[in-house]
């Protein structure tokens, strides 16, 4: 049986019940804010690890996404070093962001949950919308978006009129079934 060409999209508790682990070569994080009000400065954040368990009544009961602080790329060396640097994320005493999802509820377009994200060692919460869930017995897909308040979070060293206090942040993510 070929499980890679058996997607079809779910619906709200129709998910496949076990372990999903997050693949992070084909997981992006992707974070943009505004610079100056006018400029969108993308960037990417590499994946080291992510989980979701689904119990036997195909309900989520808990969500685990760890990123790398260090791994923080845009298009400019220098922004990328000050953004990994104390000023913001401080990878080199806090090399990992933890997003843990609290309850998760199911949405005519797919899920939302209230979670929690931790940075520099503070976790603060955070929601996220996830949509666009594709799955198969052993695979499967989705996209998950959240505005963070950078000011909340502590990555707040340059005022909001020079990069701006919203992150947009996206996750493309790919699964794969490991535990039944």
């Amino acid at each position: 049986m070929n499980y890679m060409t058996t997607h079809v999209k779910h619906q709200v508790n129709d998910l496949w019940t076990g372990t999903w682990r997050l693949d992070p070569a084909q997981t992006t994080i992707t974070v943009t804010a505004k610079k100056l009000g006018f400029f969108t400065v993308p960037a990417t954040l590499a994946v080291s690890s992510g989980t979701i368990e689904i119990d036997a009544d195909h309900e989520v009961v808990s969500v685990e996404v760890v990123a790398d602080a260090n791994s923080y790329t845009s298009a400019n060396p220098k922004r990328n070093d000050h953004i990994r640097s104390a000023d913001f994320l401080d990878a080199d005493n806090h090399p990992q962001l933890t997003f843990r999802a609290g309850s998760v509820t199911g949405t005519a377009k797919g899920y939302h949950t209230d979670g929690s994200v931790t940075v520099k060692g503070q976790t603060f919460p955070l929601e996220l919308d996830i949509n666009n869930v594709e799955a198969g017995p052993r695979n499967g897909s989705f996209q998950a978006t959240a505005i963070i308040d950078r000011n909340a979070i502590g990555v707040d060293k340059l005022p909001s009129f020079i990069i701006g206090r919203d992150l947009h942040l996206t996750v493309n993510a790919t699964v794969e079934l490991v535990d039944v």
